[in-house]
């Protein structure tokens, strides 16, 4: 592997994009453009860096990326150079193995109460990076989140909404008051937020999505919103109530527990 390739799934981790490696594993000897050992990266927007030899069965390669990158599970694609329809006329053949990469998840906590304080120290044991917003400084801060990325004081909507947010972004709503916990959804309702918890009662949440769609929020766009977010485990505690929540984030993440009304968090 090139330092340029490193470099390039560096630059793309630091700005949370997802790639795939695609690495021809196995090659003919004559027939192929290039040999076992040649790699090339492909990022989640379909551009790419590096060559396994061009032409149609390249871009079948990065096709299968980014199908890898969506499904987060490697795989391999055999193509053949035998000159058949569809097929390119050089007489060999290849494998590529596909390896996709996400980004550390991001986990903005929009709030620096009594939930947010377990909450963020299971978030990072689980590896993820963890944001801290809050509007009182005898809450947002270093002394009392010391294992935490980040620590910002200020509007926790308007700094939510300063936030780079992608699919690898979750955002757990608990601040201090209702009024708050809305303006931060408001924020970031149409973003593509992996993960959008709110801490919530029935009640509230039907009130919250009736605002939303007052305020002329397409319902689509609800589907990604969990409230209460958390699998009904019975919690109690906030230390229970994390735990509740970061299974969720933990089911989504790995893309298990899908379709249950608990997963829902209902």
């Amino acid at each position: 592997m090139t330092d340029e390739l490193l470099t390039q799934a560096l630059a793309a981790a630091q700005k949370g994009q997802s790639y795939a490696f695609a690495t021809i594993i196995e090659a003919t000897v004559k027939g192929t453009p290039r040999k076992a050992g040649a790699k090339m990266i492909v990022f989640d927007d379909g551009s790419s860096w590096g060559t396994i030899g061009g032409g149609r069965n390249e871009k079948a390669a990065i096709a299968e990326c980014l199908k890898a990158i969506q499904v987060q599970k490697p795989t391999t694609a055999t193509y053949n150079y035998f000159g058949r329809q569809g097929e390119s006329v050089c007489g060999g053949q290849m494998k590529v193995f596909i390896e996709p990469f996400a980004p550390k998840i991001h986990l903005i906590i929009c709030g620096a109460g009594h939930i947010a304080l377990p909450l963020s120290a299971m978030a990072k044991m689980l590896g993820f990076k963890v944001t801290i917003i809050d509007n009182r400084k005898e809450y947002a801060n270093k002394k009392r989140f010391p294992h935490v990325d980040q620590v910002i004081i200020g509007d926790h909507a308007k700094e939510l909404a300063k936030q780079r947010i992608n699919k690898s972004t979750y955002v757990a709503i608990v601040t201090q008051g209702n009024e708050f916990d809305y303006e931060c959804l408001k924020a970031v309702v149409k973003s593509e937020a992996g993960y959008i918890g709110v801490i919530s009662s029935q009640p509230k949440k039907v009130k919250f999505l009736g605002r939303l769609k007052a305020a002329g929020v397409e319902s689509k766009y609800f589907k990604n919103i969990h409230i209460p977010m958390g699998i009904d485990i019975g919690s109690q505690t906030p230390a229970e109530i994390a735990v509740s929540i970061c299974a969720q984030m933990v089911a989504i993440k790995d893309q298990d527990y899908i379709g249950t009304d608990k997963f829902r968090g209902k």
